[in-house]
């Protein structure tokens, strides 16, 4: 049974400024800190919580000198005109704030979920239901957000530890190199996404609480929320930043979308899991607008002398969906509210009540009257369900869902293929002709060959289903049109960061021919490829998000499959290494192996043992009889830079365990003196001949043609900060002045 007394508890106040205050900052926290303080924008993060506990402790203090009637408190310490002048104020501040959480919902909903829809029918919805929930009443809002919070809150900390996992350090590292003006300044602004604890002066009479002005068991539960909404910031800065860097990070005010769709939950049982996550997402964000109506009306109600709060909230939605539909880009209004909030609007969350409280104080008045009694509740549950959907209803026939997709460029124009799913096939109705399997179209840039596409067909592209991508040579050594592709895939979010991406040792034609020859079509198969054999071959996964991530940090190394057409079929024969979105270098089979092992990946890679290895490898003979054959079980890299006479000293350890599979059961020893002879043998000509692969491409890539293939100076980040600094900008001296130590120790089964 519930009170209905229209009072919630502390636990439930606590629940709902977590969800207050996780809304927005949610998508904005990782590009206000970086674009503020760069790496140390998780120090700006920490900052700002203890800024937000100091602001929490001022706001309650004031709340007990008002005795929780902040409005009350106000008329009669500075009479109605005056209250009036106040309550505008305040109804400005949450008006924008409103606005401005709108307009972010609706912009990121339409490019997202629902991409075919008008964002103003998306904005008018939420400001509606939103309006309906906050006509409901408060301690019914708060009873949801119980059962919501677990919903909500406990799956998005958990898919943000899954995201850990993706992360790269050098993304992340070192810290302390912005300056320390940057670093406060960083903090203040993210502080801003706290100010919805102002609501604090106005909740105080809806808190079921023996007595205001004793207020530590009030403030410990405030300061609880303000902790749990500070480790979900540094998740989500930690977990952005670390997989997109900083140059993408900064690029979007709501960058941490992107982050979605890269983060993969373990059993691939759901398609569609950033749409799960945006649906999280926006149960909160239903919370925060709906409250913001709420307190917009409390206010109003108040200052106008109107007997029901209700009454405003159907003038308020028009007004809130006429600033929200005024046509001027969100992160532009992001800008103007932002100075706003910095200038004004913070500023006065502080100022005002203290003034307030000062004029009350010297007065001598107190409190004689309880607080007002106040309604608010989210039936946001229900409500969300019809704005959440995955697709817009558009039937499948009205779609054309590419499986694959190639790219060729010649004499400056771009050439694209389409590859689309054989539908009948599937659903064993025949069989489509192989030439409708394949849409070709041709153009200058990439917005030019989608706008051909829809002047010729009379269905949408969907690439919510594409697997692989396939560059042709052409495309890949000409830096400008592959930075056109990779911006453009950065802007379309349908297409999936987690896209497998290759390039063909000629055309990508000659790889989208083989569509209507390989099991499934050529995008399935190439998944299939990857998922089953190479990447169990312990070769790195390489996406369209890693090279979209290359293009905005500028210098890291991409190693790419390499692919060639034959008969029927396809091969692997090696590495394409990218480098300033260029194909720079390319590596064949053999030397891609050992180039993955030194990259610390090669499970399951098998090394082969001739007997005259050592001549073999000086002749660079690769077709040579094996003596032994050596599978890796496992592998692991560990890494020391230092520091000698001002120049970087690596030192690269292997260690591992190798089976051999074959030479040595053929022997017929016995596990005694002389098979412990044999396998010692064998362990060293293995180390020796994995050694000898790996600086050999160290000397011929990294020094030779000056190719951080490891991605060695992005590693001094972390690994030793005096090194980074005194390289810093300085890629190609640091190559230079490389002195390095490789030792192999791979123990025989």
């Amino acid at each position: 049974m519930f009170s209905e007394n229209e009072k919630i508890s502390l636990r439930q106040l606590k629940r709902l400024l977590i969800f207050d205050l996780f809304s927005v900052s949610g998508l904005i926290i990782p590009r206000i800190a970086v674009a503020t303080a760069g790496k140390d924008g998780l120090i700006t993060i920490i900052l700002a919580v203890l800024y937000a506990f100091i602001y929490a402790w001022i706001l309650v203090s004031l709340s007990k000198y008002t005795g929780g009637n902040y409005l009350d408190y106000c008329r009669r310490s500075l009479g109605r005109p005056l209250t009036f002048l106040i309550g505008i104020l305040y109804i400005v501040k949450f008006f924008a704030s409103c606005v401005f959480a709108s307009r972010l919902f609706g912009e990121v909903i339409n490019q997202t979920l629902l991409e075919d829809t008008d964002p103003r029918i998306i904005v008018l919805l939420l400001l509606i239901v939103s309006a309906y929930a906050a006509s409901k009443g408060f301690e019914v809002r708060a009873r949801i957000a119980e059962v919501l919070y677990f919903i909500v809150i406990i799956p998005i900390f958990v898919f943000l530890l899954l995201g850990l996992n993706k992360i790269q350090l050098s993304n992340l590292m070192p810290l302390f190199t912005e300056s320390t003006k940057d670093i406060f300044i960083g903090g203040y602004n993210i502080f801003l996404t706290f100010s919805i604890l102002e609501l604090i002066l106005f909740s105080a009479p809806l808190i079921k609480f023996k007595n205001i002005k004793k207020g530590k068991r009030l403030l410990h539960y405030i300061f609880r929320a303000i902790v749990v909404t500070g480790i979900l910031d540094i998740l989500l800065f930690v977990v952005t930043l670390g997989i997109l860097g900083r140059g993408e990070t900064q690029q979007k005010l709501w960058s941490m979308v992107t982050v979605i769709q890269i983060i993969k939950l373990p059993g691939s049982f759901i398609q569609r899991q950033d749409a799960i996550i945006l649906g999280f997402w926006m149960l909160s964000i239903f919370s925060i607008i709906s409250a913001f109506f709420y307190y917009i009306s409390l206010v109003g109600k108040y200052i106008f002398r109107i007997s029901k709060q209700n009454y405003l909230l159907i003038p308020f939605i028009l007004l809130m969906f006429g600033a929200s539909v005024i046509p001027i880009e969100t992160e532009q209004f992001f800008n103007y509210f932002e100075y706003y909030m910095k200038y004004i609007g913070m500023p006065q969350s502080i100022i005002l009540p203290a003034v307030i409280v000062f004029i009350g104080r010297v007065k001598k008045i107190k409190n004689t009257r309880p607080a007002l009694k106040t309604l608010l509740m989210v039936t946001v549950l229900t409500s969300v369900i019809s704005l959440t959907g995955c697709s817009d209803m558009t039937e499948i026939e009205d779609r054309n869902f590419v499986q694959a997709m190639g790219i060729d460029l010649r004499e400056n124009e771009l050439t694209v293929y389409y590859v689309l799913p054989d539908l009948k096939a599937l659903t064993e109705q025949g069989s489509e002709e192989p030439e409708k399997l394949i849409l070709e179209l041709n153009g200058f840039d990439f917005w030019e060959i989608e706008e051909l596409y829809s002047l010729q067909y009379n269905k949408r592209l969907d690439f919510s289903h594409l697997k692989a991508i396939i560059l042709g040579k052409e495309l890949a050594k000409d830096p400008k049109h592959l930075s056109e592709f990779l911006s453009y895939v950065e802007n379309k979010y349908e297409l999936g960061r987690n896209t497998l991406i290759f390039t063909s040792d000629s055309t990508a034609k000659e790889v989208i021919s083989l569509n209507r020859d390989v099991e499934g079509g050529i995008g399935d198969y190439l998944d299939r490829l990857y998922r089953i054999n190479l990447k169990n071959k312990g070769k790195e996964v390489i996406t369209v998000g890693d090279m979209v991530f290359a293009m905005n940090e500028e210098n890291p190394v991409v190693s790419m499959p390499l692919l060639k057409a034959r008969e029927k079929t396809l091969e692997t024969i090696g590495l394409g290494m990218f480098y300033h979105n260029r194909l720079v270098f390319e590596v064949n089979k053999e030397e891609a192996d050992y180039i993955d092992i030194a990259n610390g990946y090669g499970k399951n890679n098998l090394i082969f043992l001739t007997e005259n290895q050592q001549e073999d490898l000086e002749e660079g003979k690769n077709e040579a009889i094996s003596e032994y054959v050596i599978k890796i079980n496992n592998i692991t890299r560990t890494m020391e830079f230092n520091s000698i006479d001002n120049k970087p000293q690596l030192f690269i350890k292997l260690e591992g365990i190798g089976i051999i599979v074959k030479g040595f059961k053929d022997t017929g020893l016995v596990l005694d003196e002389a098979a412990a002879k044999v396998i010692a043998e064998i362990e060293n000509r293995c180390n020796t001949v994995v050694k000898t692969h790996i600086t050999g491409s160290m000397e011929k890539i990294m020094k030779g043609v000056e190719i951080d293939f490891m991605n060695l100076y992005r590693m001094t980040s972390y690994k030793n900060k005096k090194l980074w600094l005194a390289y810093s900008n300085k890629e190609a001296q640091f190559l230079k002045d490389l002195e390095y130590t490789v030792e192999v120790d791979l123990k025989m089964q």
